[in-house]
């Protein structure tokens, strides 16, 4: 049975609780407008996108032979093209593309912290323990015996 909603979201609004916020409602419609996203809205793109190109074609097809009295043209069925258009969205949003590079950028930062604690810790460790890397893994005082 087809929505009698003016907008989407409208019974919603009509039936919550009253002091029910609208980021609220708005986060309970997040999935739904998610999979409106990936599955309505982009199937709608696609066929429009392809009766745009196929009338596009369609057109071209009928062009050439009428201005060149039938010696050029071509069939339409018939012709292979290998050009390809992106017509869909991404199956990962922008908003999720970012969260992950914030993501990377803090792994990132933390990886070069531990690092230059262990690096730091080394060098402590030797010079409290008199390590020379230099001469190997021993400390001076058995080097001097």
């Amino acid at each position: 049975m087809p929505s009698e909603e003016r907008y989407f979201g409208e019974e919603l609004f009509k039936t919550a609780p009253k002091g029910t916020g609208a980021f609220l409602m708005s986060q309970s419609q997040h999935l739904v407008m998610e999979l409106f996203e990936s599955r309505i809205a982009s199937m709608q793109r696609f066929v429009a996108m392809t009766v745009m190109f196929h009338q596009m074609g369609s057109r071209v097809q009928n062009f050439f032979p009428n201005i060149s009295f039938g010696y050029f043209g071509y069939r339409m069925d018939r012709t292979h093209s290998i050009m390809r258009i992106a017509t869909t969205a991404s199956p990962v949003s922008g908003a999720d593309v970012r969260d992950r590079m914030v993501e990377l950028l803090l792994r990132h930062k933390i990886q070069k912290a531990v690092t230059l604690f262990s690096r730091k810790y080394v060098e402590w460790r030797d010079a409290k323990y008199g390590v020379n890397r230099s001469r190997g893994n021993t400390p001076l005082s058995e080097k001097s015996e």
